[in-house]
């Protein structure tokens, strides 16, 4: 994903100033390949699964559906009516969407049946630090890429790394706490 954030700050900007059409197009896809290894990667993640694992990964992509098709719908039926006005550029934003509703829905899944909501993933990455890595590499992103984006893109990067860095520390404390009422309960 650090690939596909880099390329869609660093290069995609360049696409208004590409007039070869097949350069445009590649350029334009580019996006695309990143995306692809992390859909391999989420398939054999989901295969390699047991039975229980497997449904909760169903439920969150079920869900996860449901919420991306339903704002889609919305979306569609505001602009038809002249309420909102939206071009093709919002079909970007489908799939972090999709990946953001699946998270949290898939978080709500494996609680429901006891686990612990995606605490760590199967190589023992606790979330806080892949949190906090991914803000990390963001904010890397908006210092090497700062003299070639406009205002708006790096202040979304910057943003972005903030909300990581924020939600990681959060997720870093909360661990914290709960494993010092277990030193306190244990003592």
């Amino acid at each position: 994903m650090a690939a596909y954030v880099a390329i869609m700050f660093l290069l995609w900007p360049l696409l208004p100033r590409v007039h070869n059409e097949l350069l445009k197009i590649a350029l334009a896809l580019l996006p695309v390949l990143p995306v692809l290894f992390v859909v391999r990667a989420m398939v054999r993640l989901v295969l390699g699964s047991d039975e229980l694992e497997q449904r909760i990964h169903l439920i969150g992509l079920a869900v996860a559906a449901t919420v991306v098709s339903t704002l889609s719908l919305v979306g569609g039926f505001l602009a038809a009516a002249d309420v909102i006005k939206l071009d093709g550029t919002i079909l970007i934003w489908v799939w972090p969407t999709l990946c953001v509703a699946y998270a949290a829905a898939r978080g709500w899944a494996a609680g429901r049946y006891g686990g612990d909501a995606d605490v760590e993933c199967s190589n023992g990455i606790a979330l806080h630090w892949r949190l906090l890595l991914a803000a990390l590499v963001l904010a890397v992103i908006a210092g090497l890429g700062r003299a070639q984006m406009s205002d708006y893109q790096l202040g979304m990067l910057c943003g972005m790394s903030v909300v990581f860095a924020a939600w990681g520390l959060m997720l870093a404390i909360v661990r914290w706490r709960r494993r010092q009422r277990g030193n306190h309960e244990a003592s």
